[in-house]
């Protein structure tokens, strides 16, 4: 029994290792990360490439509002168990095509409720992937001579649709993304 357990265990490395890899459902990345003090906060400025593929884009023209979260991690560096999180939250941004004024609408983080508008696309998307001085946490917040980590990490929100329109909208999961957490040190 022993030996059956064995040979089927190796026949499924075998088969395993053997196997082409899986390729990622997407590409996009965080690039550009820069965290700076700029009193009164500590901010942060980021791009987010590759965020934007056909289908998305194809959706967006016909009406569908996307919504991209980034999430910011603030921690005191040490012992991974043992670090102190100073900040975790999410911020949103949300990018929606408007047919009658053939028009962009996109949310930003400093006001949602305000929407900048453009009739170029490739405008609206450079507002959805690029953030500029972003406020993260209050320097006095901060001890000098301190070392800290800033993570950060974009994602698609996931649509809330009813269950009785899903099969309507089965594309939505296929242009979902994440990107991996990208971490920069910052001493105080």
């Amino acid at each position: 029994m022993r030996k059956a357990f064995f040979f089927a265990g190796c026949l499924l490395l075998v088969f395993l290792a053997a196997s082409e890899p899986v390729p990622a459902r997407n590409k996009a990345d965080i690039t550009d990360l820069k965290v700076f003090a700029d009193p009164p906060s500590l901010k942060v400025s980021f791009r987010i490439d590759n965020c934007f593929n056909q289908d998305m884009e194809q959706a967006i023209q016909s009406g569908v509002a996307t919504t991209f979260r980034i999430r910011l991690v603030v921690e005191k560096d040490g012992l991974p168990y043992l670090r102190e999180r100073l900040v975790d939250t999410s911020v949103e941004r949300t990018i929606r095509y408007d047919t009658l004024h053939e028009q962009y609408l996109v949310s930003r983080v400093d006001d949602p409720t305000v929407f900048l508008t453009t009739k170029s696309f490739d405008e609206a998307k450079a507002w959805m992937s690029e953030v500029e001085s972003l406020p993260v946490i209050a320097l006095w917040r901060l001890a000098l001579d301190q070392t800290y980590l800033v993570q950060v990490k974009a994602e698609l929100s996931k649509a809330q649709v009813p269950s009785f329109l899903r099969y309507v909208f089965f594309f939505v999961s296929l242009w979902d993304f994440e990107t991996p957490w990208v971490t920069v040190t910052y001493t105080h």
